[in-house]
């Protein structure tokens, strides 16, 4: 038997060692608080959210950003598959939050599905409006 491939990463804000979940759960992060059109070398790369947050929030809307979200996740995220989302603050300045849920594949990026670790601990994702993500 073969030893797990974990992924290994650089932390954005601390410049720690992330390995597994952890920079996976970065990556989402970036994922979804990188507008399209924004990475010079990968137009197509991120999401829009924000696109949505000027807009009444109704069950339609929140429906809209929950599929933006999960499309742009399954599109650059092969280590991770999406099984909820849901609102945990929504205010008035356009600031919405999000908490997640899924499978982790470690080896995801390889093609290989066999290992699949559940993830419900995935930390709250929050979006504003003007700025992208919220302090």
């Amino acid at each position: 038997m073969r030893a797990v491939r974990y992924r290994t990463g650089i932390n954005r804000h601390t410049g720690q060692v992330l390995r597994g979940i952890a920079h996976v759960h970065q990556s989402l992060g970036v994922i979804w608080t990188t507008r399209l059109g924004e990475l010079v070398m990968d137009l197509g790369f991120g999401s829009d959210p924000r696109g949505h947050l000027s807009e009444d929030m109704t069950p339609g809307l929140a429906l809209q950003i929950y599929a933006t979200l999960v499309v742009a996740a399954h599109a650059f995220e092969p280590e991770y598959r999406i099984s909820s989302l849901r609102l945990v603050r929504v205010t008035r300045d356009g600031t919405l939050g999000l908490k997640y849920a899924g499978t982790y594949y470690p080896e995801g990026r390889f093609g290989n599905y066999d290992i699949a670790i559940p993830d419900t601990a995935a930390e709250a994702v929050s979006f504003n409006r003007l700025t992208g993500v919220a302090a």
